[in-house]
This record gives structure tokens, C-alpha cells and sequence, in this order.
């Protein structure tokens, strides 16, 4: 058993093993919805897409060379998850390092999130490749400053920064931990070439007027109450990523944290970093457990090194390692197996209800309201091209670019919705708890790139007339006049959370708005149906093309106040 756990060969082996092991289950299991969301991406390559940069669309797009159905989005993935492990392996430092190889795997095999990369595509995926290259570049940096560190570090940097935005949180705290580096010269000529690298995917966010930084900043982070369980989940993903090892790998991290050797403190600042930043963040929204999974990687060079030196630690680190692993085994073969557990997990049965769907809508264009993973996981397995809209509480996301999706009509559509309405005609069991609902709608108008916005731009005054008047100006993309009268206009009221709205009907001071024209009216509704100021505090204006679909907004949203109740 010794000779076997020093075999020269146990970590090649070891790699082309789990490599088989990963083409299978990447072959094996449905996509995830997200999954199937960057395939869309790569649909349509670019500098740059509404959520993230560009390279995880380049990793699937490298896939569908290759293969063909999941395994075309995932193929890729289980070769950079191998490189990834080499690297890994050529960055730690030990006497008996050789002598530990098993250790090493044992520590990989047994850190729960880490072996899903293994497998499925996410910008996770690039992100962890160039995370381990720089780490083993700064690693030769700090031992020797020559011309291979300094491009390694390059391309660690750039690769890193076209997979995920959170890379430029591990640049910031690796100089934090070692503020000499910014006194290198060499090194502000490395950021500038990866700046330079960089230029083409900063020049879509201008074009584009900076989506994603709007969106991550703004959009997705507000939240209009703190919730204690945001910050209790953060907590609970730094353990869970881990799994039970994570008893010994804390305290190995803990015992390590007066460390003044320079990579090991640049570990230190990454973990303790991410976990900061993360925490803050949690007092904004919901903090997702992938997002603090770069601090695997330094957590499990700290542990490497410590279990070697504390053989009781050891023992007990291998005994939770096991029950890990055999966890992760199970539940591996549970995703791939829809027929093992007699409830579908959350992913599973998407080509059953895409396939049951195609065929009840044949002969009709297909639209889906507010959920683009479902419209991405269609589009996917059915490789039929859906429109997507988000209703009135959707959010913005890639399909506002695709070409096509927000200007199109058909004679009829198949209208998807994840929530029963008064006009839904077919029900169909989707993924997991999930259900679709279709109705049809004739003669469908997309004219959703409207904009009602009010003329006022502070906060609005009603009274509590039946016959309000709120003045908007109206303005038309189109290059084709719109008869205002062919619209359900609406002035919406939206909830503190975001997540609830009511409506009310309006009619309009005028017919028709001529081809890419703005244009000055009255809207008239009924304020005295007007209620729960306090809940419902946003106001805004939303339409439709038919009274079978979901309001879309199009304004932004107003505090208001009533008139008589100053």
C-alpha cells in the first residue's frame, strides 16, 4: 500500500481516471439551466455577453468542435479540469512532496464543490484554470524573477479576467498582501499588457453602455431589506463547499494565519478576502457558494502542508476525506441517473418536457416570459430558436441582445410561463417541482422596446380621481407607426420586495405615434383604485399586445404619494 501511495505514476493515473470518469458524467447528465443559458452565448460569439466576459462561450464553443450534445458544452471543461490539476501539483512546495501524492489527490477528490468543474461549464470553469496558473506563476515569481514568470502572470491575469469579474478581487488581494509587488516596474508593464489584452472586451461594455457593470452592481446586488438568512447561507457555503474535511482544513488555515512566508500570506488574503467581500455583499442580497470558490485552491495548499506535519490531524482528515468522497460518489451517480431516486432533482427531465412541449406547439413560434434559463434549455434540446420576454418583475439578461428576439410578430405563438394564468391551455411537469404553462395567442406583436416614461421625473403626486391624468412622453424604435389604441396600457404598482405588482388599465390622449417619433400625451386611470401606499410604494407603466400575456415595463419605477393624505 506504501509503494503504491509513492508510485511515480499514481498522479497521471490518477488524472486520466478522473478524466474518463468526468467525459462520462458530463455525457451522462442533463445540462444545468445556466449551462444551457452560455451555450446560448456561444450562439452568438462576442467580446463580451450581458452577465460575464466572454470565455466560458469560448469553452463551449472549443466542446461543440467536438461533440455533440452535453458533452459539446462540457467537453472542454474536462480537459482544462486536468490541466488544472497539474498545475496545482507543480505550484506546491515540500521536501516530501513525492512521498504525499496521495494526499494531494485525497484532497481533491474529497472537496465537494471543486469535483462538479470536473464536469459541467460555467465561467467558474476558465476561472479556476487561470486562477491555478497564477497561482504557479506567482509562485515561480517570488522564487525567481524572469521573463516566463512575468508572461505566465500575463496570461494568468488576462485568462482570469475574460472568464470572471471576481478575478480582479484575487489581483487585489495577492498586491495586499505583499505591497513590494507594486514597486516592479515589470509587473505595471504585465497589468498593462493584460490591459491591452483586455481592451476588446471593454470596448463591447462601452458599445453596449457597460450591462454587466450595471447589472452587478446595481441590479442584481440591491435588495430592498436585509435578510439574516443572506448571511447565514454565506457562512454555511464556506463549510459546504468543503464538505466534513472542512473541520481539519480551517484549522489547518487558522494555524497558518501569522504566516510571513509571502505565497503562503498571499493564500491567506485571498481566503480571508473573499470571505470578507462575500460577507459584505450578503448584507445587500443573495451570496450564491460558488462565488467564494477560489478560496479552495489556497485552502488546499495550507492543509497540504500542515497534514504532513501533523500525522494526528492526518488520521482524521483521512476518515472525513472518505465520507466525502463516498457522499460525492453517490450523488454524482444520482444526477446522472434520473431513474435511481423517485423525485427529479432541479435539472433533471428537461429533454422529456422540451420534447413534450415541441410537440404540442408545432407550427408556432415560441415565446417564453421570464425564465431564460427554460428558454435556453428549449433552445438547447430541441435546437428549435424561442423568443424570450420578461414581464414586468423580469430582469435584463443576454437574450436583449440576440438578433431578432425583441422585434418579431407571427400569426401564432405558443406563450410559456413557469406560473398558472386565467388563459393557460396545457400544463406540462418540467424540471424538478417545476411546471410550464402554454396558452396561444393570434396575430402576436412585439413591441416591447416602447417607452412610456412620466414627464415628471421626481416623485409623483395622484389624487384619487376615477378619471387621474399623468402626463408621459411616448417614444417609438420602430420604423413603423404604432396605433396606441392596439395596446393594454397599464400603470403598475410594485412592492418593496420587487417581487409583487397590481395594475391598473389607462386610456391614452392619442391614436398613433408615427415610425421612430416621441410624442407628448395624457394617460387617464382610475386612482381611487389605488391601495397599500406602504407595500406598493413603486410606481411605473407597463403594456401588452394581448390580454393573454404578462404587462412588460416600460418605464423606470417612481415613489408617489396621494394628494390628500400630504
Amino acid at each position: 500500500m506504501t509503494k503504491l501511495k509513492q508510485h511515480r505514476l499514481l498522479l497521471p493515473i490518477a488524472i486520466f481516471l478522473l478524466f474518463i470518469l468526468n467525459i462520462i458524467q458530463a455525457s451522462k447528465t442533463e445540462l444545468l439551466p445556466d449551462e444551457a443559458y452560455y451555450w446560448v452565448y456561444s450562439q452568438y460569439m462576442d467580446w463580451g455577453f450581458f452577465d460575464h466576459p466572454p470565455l466560458v462561450a469560448v469553452w463551449v464553443t472549443i466542446s461543440d468542435f467536438f461533440c455533440k450534445d452535453e458533452l459539446g458544452v462540457r467537453f472542454f471543461s474536462t480537459i482544462s479540469f486536468s490541466l488544472l490539476i497539474y498545475l496545482l501539483w507543480n505550484t506546491l512546495e515540500h521536501p516530501r512532496k513525492k512521498d504525499f501524492t496521495w494526499l494531494f489527490l485525497l484532497l481533491l477528490f474529497s472537496t465537494a464543490l471543486l469535483n462538479a468543474y470536473g464536469f459541467i461549464t460555467t465561467p467558474d470553469t476558465p476561472l479556476l484554470l487561470f486562477f491555478a496558473l497564477f497561482l504557479f506563476a506567482y509562485k515561480k515569481y517570488l522564487t525567481k524573477k524572469n521573463t516566463l514568470s512575468y508572461l505566465l502572470l500575463s496570461l494568468a491575469i488576462t485568462g482570469m479576467m475574460y472568464s470572471k469579474y471576481q478575478g480582479i478581487l484575487i489581483i487585489l488581494f495577492v498586491v495586499l498582501s505583499n505591497w513590494k509587488l507594486v514597486k516592479d516596474y515589470k509587473l505595471w508593464l504585465v497589468i498593462l499588457g493584460s490591459l491591452i489584452l483586455y481592451i476588446p472586451h471593454l470596448y463591447w461594455q462601452y458599445t453596449h453602455n457597460f450591462p454587466s457593470i450595471y447589472y452587478h452592481l446595481y441590479e442584481r446586488a440591491s435588495v430592498a431589506s436585509y435578510k439574516f438568512e443572506y448571511t447565514l447561507m454565506h457562512l454555511v457555503n464556506a463549510i459546504a463547499i468543503l464538505g466534513f474535511t472542512s473541520i481539519v482544513i480551517f484549522k489547518a488555515f487558522f494555524k497558518g494565519i501569522k504566516s510571513n512566508n509571502l505565497f503562503h500570506k498571499g493564500l491567506n488574503y485571498i481566503i480571508i478576502g473573499f470571505f470578507l467581500f462575500f460577507l459584505a455583499a450578503s448584507f445587500r442580497g443573495h451570496v450564491q457558494a460558488q462565488w467564494i470558490a477560489p478560496i479552495m485552491f489556497p485552502l488546499i495548499f495550507i492543509t497540504f502542508n500542515y497534514l504532513i506535519e501533523n500525522t494526528k490531524q492526518l488520521k482524521l482528515f483521512n476518515y472525513l476525506a472518505i465520507v466525502n468522497i463516498i457522499i460525492i460518489l453517490i450523488i454524482r451517480i444520482i444526477i446522472a441517473n434520473e431513474e435511481i431516486i423517485p423525485v427529479k432533482l432541479k435539472f433533471q427531465g428537461s429533454k422529456e418536457w422540451t420534447t413534450k412541449a415541441k410537440n404540442l406547439t408545432k407550427n408556432t413560434d415560441k415565446v417564453f416570459i421570464n425564465s431564460f434559463q427554460n428558454t435556453s434549455i428549449y433552445w438547447f434540446y430541441t435546437r428549435e430558436k424561442p423568443h424570450y420576454q420578461r414581464n414586468f418583475l423580469g430582469r435584463k439578461n443576454q437574450f436583449e441582445f440576440i438578433p431578432g428576439n425583441n422585434k418579431f410578430s407571427a400569426d401564432s405563438v405558443s406563450y410559456f410561463t413557469r406560473i398558472f394564468k386565467d388563459y393557460s391551455e396545457i400544463k406540462i411537469k418540467a424540471s424538478g417541482k417545476d411546471s410550464i404553462f402554454i396558452s396561444f395567442i393570434d396575430d402576436y406583436k412585439s413591441l416591447f422596446k416602447i417607452t412610456i416614461e412620466f414627464v415628471y421625473s421626481g416623485e409623483l403626486t395622484f389624487s384619487t380621481s376615477p378619471n387621474e391624468s399623468i402626463n408621459v412622453v411616448v417614444k417609438n424604435p420602430y420604423n413603423f407607426d404604432i396605433e396606441l389604441n392596439d395596446l393594454y396600457i397599464e400603470i403598475v404598482f410594485q412592492n418593496k420586495k420587487g417581487n409583487e405588482i397590481y395594475s391598473i388599465p389607462a386610456k391614452v390622449s392619442s391614436s398613433k405615434i408615427e415610425a421612430l417619433s416621441k410624442k407628448n400625451i395624457s394617460l387617464y386611470f382610475d386612482a381611487a383604485r389605488i391601495h397599500e401606499i406602504k407595500e406598493y410604494p413603486n410606481v411605473g407603466i407597463g403594456i401588452k399586445t394581448s390580454k393573454k400575456m404578462d404587462l412588460v415595463k416600460v418605464s423606470s419605477l417612481h415613489n408617489y404619494n396621494i394628494a390628500n393624505q400630504l
